[in-house]
């Protein structure tokens, strides 16, 4: 193992860093006697933000040699051991002994599927001399997750596939992110921006590719997420239920779903229909990134029986690309897109059904100001069917929780009515 890792940093100060690096708009962290935990879903980017902070610390005369990066999913690593991690510092002394003495900076990809990672972590942590930064696909890595084992010192960069903004800049739309009042020329400019960002999504690597091989990425994007987050993780040996229960999600995001309707599927095709094991798995999906449950906003535990989570995909085109197009699925898309939107910022997310029943898609707490959204996702208000429920059911929970800023986003729609309620298109939302 010692000349298997040896070969993977020598090829690193060999081969340096990538020629772009598109950097994200993300607030990286870093502090003394503290890890960096950068995490999210397989291929929105994580490494890639690794190397732009390797970059700034390059630009700041931190010379490479300083620097360790050691990607774990690499496969020559496969098999490697706890007691194995001890010999990183060994073999970076003996490479640059002059270099090791100083304070150096670890970027460590994929650690956390190392078992016993946790102690080695800590030991870095606290030497005062290595700055660490971990990136991994699993929530694992949350500092809620290794408090005990880093005694709390770890801060988070969560990652997720290019928000509008960054698929505008990222694809040379434009230069710099437009700000409102929008000239009719730019307004046109975002809506067509739009149209390609709902049906390509936001994973980097997808960017500008074909059709076909755009779905064929995106697919093999879940399935590695599937065997190797998953199924190797968890040692997982009948798959048929794990895979089943991901195809029930992904066939039915942005509605409720609740184990008992899943187990019901699972037994009309012949397979094991469990509920504990479907909430475990359930669990396994959430935790790598790839899956996001809502839950509804009450104290009552007998609501929230009768009113399950709703589930939200990372991307909606990955969506796109695991199911067959349908215009009428295009709402569901919408408000897919705007939950992740949503997800990017430090807010609560919860849905909520007032007392006469009628539902909001979002009631959104943002965590630092403590300051309440309520917003409802339509297609268009054209329907006055479809604009009586959704503002009916907007004005309720609006009157009862108090919430004062209510938005109606939609695909092209925009007017502020008489109650006060803000009819916004997602273009324009997105940027806001």
């Amino acid at each position: 193992m010692k000349n298997a890792i040896a070969e993977i940093m020598r090829e690193f100060y060999e081969e340096g860093l990538p020629e772009k690096i598109h950097p994200r708009v993300v607030e990286y962290y870093e502090k003394a006697r503290n890890a960096t935990s950068i995490i999210g879903m397989r291929r929105v980017g994580k490494t890639y933000v690794a190397f732009h902070r390797i970059q700034e610390l390059l630009s700041d005369g931190i010379p490479l040699e300083r620097i360790v990066y050691i990607n774990f999913d690499d496969e020559r690593l496969r098999g490697v051991s706890a007691n194995d991690l001890k010999l990183i510092g060994e073999i970076h002394a003996a490479m640059y002994p002059e270099a090791a003495k100083e304070k150096c900076w670890y970027f460590l990809d994929e650690l956390q599927d190392v078992e016993g990672w946790e102690l080695f972590a800590r030991r870095l942590v606290d030497s005062n001399r290595v700055q660490l930064c971990l990136t991994g696909s699993s929530a694992k890595l949350l500092s809620s997750e290794v408090a005990t084992q880093l005694r709390g010192r770890s801060l988070d960069v969560e990652i997720f596939p290019l928000s509008f903004s960054e698929f505008l800049t990222f694809n040379g739309l434009v230069k710099t992110v437009p700000q409102a009042p929008f000239s009719p020329r730019t307004a046109g400019l975002l809506r067509n921006a739009m149209i390609r960002y709902l049906e390509e999504g936001g994973f980097p690597d997808i960017q500008g590719e074909d059709l076909r091989i755009r779905n064929k990425l995106l697919q093999e994007y879940v399935n590695a997420v599937v065997y190797r987050d998953v199924i190797e993780r968890h040692e997982i040996s009948s798959t048929q239920a794990l895979r089943y229960t991901l195809d029930y999600i992904i066939h039915n995001y942005a509605r409720k779903i609740s184990t008992r309707a899943i187990s019901g599927a699972l037994r009309a095709v012949g397979a094991s229909d469990n509920r504990e094991r479907i909430s475990e798995y359930l669990q396994y999906f959430v935790n790598a990134y790839l899956i996001y449950p809502v839950s509804i906003r009450t104290d009552s535990l007998a609501v929230r029986r009768t009113n399950p989570d709703k589930f939200y995909i990372v991307d909606t085109g990955l969506i796109r690309a695991m199911t067959p197009k349908n215009d009428a699925e295009r709402g569901w898309l919408l408000e897919n897109l705007v939950f992740m939107h949503l997800r990017r910022g430090n807010n609560k997310i919860e849905y909520y059904i007032s007392k006469s029943g009628g539902e909001v898609d979002f009631l959104v707490t943002d965590q630092n100001s403590k300051s309440r959204q309520l917003i409802q996702v339509a297609w268009n208000m054209e329907k006055s069917e479809t604009s009586d429920r959704e503002l009916s059911a907007l004005c309720l929970a609006r009157d009862e929780i108090k919430v004062k800023d209510c938005f109606v986003v939609t695909w092209d729609s925009e007017v502020v009515l008489d109650n006060g309620i803000k009819v916004v298109p997602v273009w324009k939302w997105c940027l806001g």
